[in-house]
């Protein structure tokens, strides 16, 4: 399979709503397969998916990327795409993030709070103070006016939108039926603590570095039996990185963290 493909099977958060008013983008079709996946971090190889879909498509035309907007002194900041549709000529800016969340119902704070991170350093909240506050208003900083008008594009005609492809991960044993439906389209695994792990001697298992976590599972080469794996969580908990673990069984791959947050 394409890793494109099946980066277009991620779920995308759809954050439109009273507090949040950029609506979300979405990804045309593969016109070809001809791609492979950069050996780079997570972000980048997410980035080198949605800019290859893009060149491709026939749909949109790719103006700029990663844009590095500078001040006279410092760089303040990056527009991650503008595009123009060929039909329309109707201009975009989109904002794309790859997160991965867990649902922390002891986390202090809102409901957009409760989502960190799997090690805790970032949350879906921080996320989307970032895009409301400093990602989205850039495009219209006066440090960006000159980059503008050498591509001919009119930020005060265009739309901005966001392309969020957002994992979620619930706490083990809890249904998703209590999330919002834009939340529940989202879940895709579920979380635990490790005096909660039970491995199973008929399953196989397996952990992957991060920057292979855009990969299908399918595509796993490398499986271990119970006590492996055993190994391997407690070498990643021990470096406070809570793993993503693939567990097997049969046909049947489903995906869970186990975390650290807990351990003494």
């Amino acid at each position: 399979m394409d890793i494109r493909a099946h980066f277009k099977k991620v779920p995308v958060l759809d954050l439109l709503g009273t507090t949040f008013l950029y609506k979300t983008f979405s990804l045309p079709e593969l016109v070809s397969s001809n791609f492979e996946i950069p050996d780079v971090m997570l972000g980048r190889q997410a980035e080198a998916i949605f800019e290859s879909i893009i060149k491709e498509s026939k749909s949109y035309k790719l103006l700029a990327a990663n844009i590095q907007i500078q001040s006279p002194t410092k760089t303040i900041g990056e527009l991650d795409y503008l595009l123009e549709q060929r039909k329309t000529k109707t201009q975009i800016h989109v904002e794309l993030s790859c997160k991965f969340y867990l649902f922390d119902p002891k986390s202090l704070g809102t409901f957009e709070q409760k989502w960190i991170g799997p090690n805790k350093k970032d949350s879906l909240q921080d996320k989307i103070t970032k895009l409301r506050e400093k990602q989205f208003p850039l495009l219209f900083d006066k440090n960006t006016e000159n980059l503008l008008e050498n591509i001919g594009f009119n930020a005060s005609k265009a739309t901005q939108q966001c392309y969020l492809a957002a994992s979620l991960y619930l706490p083990i044993g809890q249904s998703r039926l209590a999330l919002p439906k834009a939340y529940q389209k989202c879940v895709v695994g579920y979380w635990m603590y490790y005096h909660q792990l039970t491995l199973e001697d008929t399953c196989s298992y397996a952990v992957v570095e991060k920057k292979q976590w855009l990969l299908p599972p399918k595509a796993i080469t490398h499986w271990c039996n119970a006590k492996e794996i055993q190994a391997k969580i407690l070498e990643s908990l021990e470096n406070k990185k809570a793993p993503q673990v693939y567990k097997k069984s049969g046909a049947v791959i489903e995906k869970f963290f186990v975390v650290w947050w807990d351990l003494k």
